[in-house]
């Protein structure tokens, strides 16, 4: 009888453990970091399961071209580039490890804040150009805010965790979990979204990408949000209408903006080319009152050996 050996194919960055704990299981695995869609679809039909985070889109044609496939893991939390429901229909199995990066990103959200409230990056570059302007950045403490977490998954909870060491309120909603009123305590409330707009000076973005979540951040939520709110955002570029969000910090009802994903990012987490930005992204890009990182929250050397180690136990479960 001829053995038919498990490949596995990794697309995108992992931890070395994650291709060595495998084969130790078994599988055979082979790294194309290099790898096109095409070129993907154009491999022979005998793959096992593949690992990927962003570098192409799963779609119907590329899971058609594989027959054979079993599962499809996705390194970190957004499945979006992934048709879940159509390889579930093939029987396969889509894994994700969210788990893996959301101290990553809690911490990531409170630097940011950090850097707002403490006036952090424009008194950087004040100094660096001779201006030692004390009381124009005097800043202010986190245990003075009222925090509010609209998403309360993996990252939610994490960025929670870190806020309750500044003795400052924090008001949470997740529209798709019922489960939450036993956390509820002194500095720790659960509410609907419009007491989030109402009592809170920072909000925190913690959901997924969904269809319904496209701009959850618009003009008609922005203009209920207390005046000069700090808007952090670490989850997906698209919850955040950019065009509003700009008008908003030009009024001043946005007094600070944080934001470590784009609107304008492609399916693969990069933004477009400067030359190409829309005006909105242009003006955003000239604000002070704004802090942009490129997609990294999530991206740190521990979250990665997590996200391997968490691909490592799913997948090993799937055979089970």
């Amino acid at each position: 009888m001829s053995f038919t050996p498990r490949k596995i194919l990794i697309v995108d960055k992992a931890a070395p453990s994650l291709a060595n704990d495998l084969q130790q299981h078994g599988f055979v695995c082979e790294t194309r970091m290099d790898i096109s869609y095409d070129e993907f679809i154009h491999l022979p039909d005998d793959l096992y399961g593949l690992v990927i985070r962003s570098r192409f889109i799963v779609d119907k044609s590329l899971i058609d071209s594989k027959s054979r496939l079993r599962f499809i893991a996705r390194l970190g939390s957004g499945v979006e580039n992934i048709d879940t429901h159509y390889a579930e229909s093939k029987g396969i199995c889509c894994i994700s490890t969210p788990e893996g990066n959301a101290q990553a990103v809690a911490e990531h959200a409170l630097g940011l804040l950090l850097s707002a409230l403490k006036n952090i990056p424009r008194a950087n570059d004040e100094v660096r150009n001779g201006k030692w302007l004390r009381e124009r950045n005097k800043g202010h403490e986190i245990a003075s805010r009222t925090i509010g977490i609209i998403g309360y998954g993996h990252t939610g909870p994490a960025f929670a965790n870190l806020l309750r060491n500044f003795g400052c309120e924090i008001y949470i909603y997740d529209k798709f979990r019922h489960d939450l009123n036993h956390l509820n305590s002194p500095h720790l409330h659960i509410v609907p979204l419009e007491t989030i707009l109402l009592k809170c000076n920072i909000i925190s973005l913690h959901v997924n990408y969904l269809p319904e979540n496209k701009y959850l951040v618009n003009e008609d939520f922005l203009s209920k949000a207390q005046d000069g709110l700090i808007l952090i955002n670490t989850s997906r570029g698209s919850v955040v209408d950019t065009q509003a969000l700009v008008k908003n910090l030009k009024s001043g009802k946005v007094g600070y903006a944080c934001l470590d994903v784009l609107e304008y990012e492609s399916v693969n987490l990069k933004n477009t080319p400067i030359e190409a930005w829309e005006p909105a992204m242009r003006e955003l890009a000239e604000m002070d009152n704004v802090i942009l990182t490129p997609h990294i929250a999530g991206q740190t050397y521990e979250s990665e050996q997590k996200h391997a180690d968490l691909a490592v136990h799913k997948i090993l479960q799937i055979d089970e």
